[in-house]
């Protein structure tokens, strides 16, 4: 157990650091709204979810479902528009991060 509690950050920090990470991103959605829906997905999860294991294959599965079947696609950091806020998966629930552009920034 403890072994685990070591590699799993590093796994992350790796991923961080090399730029892999991935967010959940609708064109035309605000940050706030993708954040929302992910956060939502989460409170979903958890119904069906134990509490007390961390993420396991159904919680990333279903993540995964549930964004999807809103509309949403995983876009890697590199492959979204410039002008979108971003927050890494470290401050949700989630596998994945959010991305989308900000209250009434048009884009242009």
């Amino acid at each position: 157990m403890r072994k685990f509690l070591v590699v799993v950050p590093l796994l992350v920090s790796i991923v961080f650091l090399t730029g892999c990470t991935k967010f959940w991103y609708q064109e035309g959605k605000t940050y706030d709204e993708c954040r929302r829906d992910l956060q939502q997905c989460a409170a979903d999860m958890n119904k069906y979810s134990d509490k007390d294991l961390n993420l396991g294959v159904y919680d990333i599965s279903f993540e995964r479902n549930c964004m999807e079947q809103r509309g949403y696609r995983l876009v890697k950091e590199r492959s979204l528009p410039l002008r979108v806020r971003r927050q890494g998966p470290k401050s949700f629930a989630g596998t994945y991060g959010v991305a989308g552009r900000l209250e009434g920034d048009n884009m242009d």
